[in-house]
């Protein structure tokens, strides 16, 4: 099952919507097998028209249950990220998971990553705080890009 959460509350001259939370786009280009471990690589594209001045993306790995899957509070926080991410902006960012955390776990569920963003628009005060999460495949953004 896959799911897209989205909160926003913001308040500034020019108002956020929840359409342009939707305009923030986390793409899982390449997952990498290494001798050591697995390196996913991911592009965050801010589609909307503010600046994201702060934000912390975060993957995890849903864990199987007979029925389907559930949450994993586990979570490896995505490197490469900066501050000021400019609308239109695209960005690079890797994270790595250790064969120690997933290796002989046959209940971890590797292939559909979660993929989870916090941040800010335009400035970091609490009426700015945004939040995103969803399997990789809904991370991509209301236009499919």
């Amino acid at each position: 099952m896959l799911c897209l959460l989205i909160s926003v509350s913001c308040s500034n001259n020019k108002e956020v919507t929840t359409e342009d939370i939707q305009k923030i786009s986390i793409e899982l280009k390449e997952q990498k097998e290494e001798l050591d471990g697995t390196m996913f690589t991911l592009k965050l594209h801010n589609k909307s028209s503010h600046m994201i001045v702060q934000n912390n993306v975060y993957l995890s790995f849903p864990i199987k249950i007979e029925n389907g899957t559930q949450g994993n509070d586990f979570k490896i926080e995505a490197r490469n990220n900066k501050l000021n991410i400019d609308p239109g902006e695209e960005l690079l960012l890797t994270a790595f998971a250790p064969k120690e955390m997933y290796e002989g776990n046959h209940n971890i569920d590797l292939k559909d990553p979660h993929i989870e963003i916090k941040g800010f628009f335009n400035e970091v005060t609490e009426k700015n705080q945004f939040n995103m999460i969803g399997g990789h495949r809904t991370m991509v953004g209301s236009n499919g890009e």
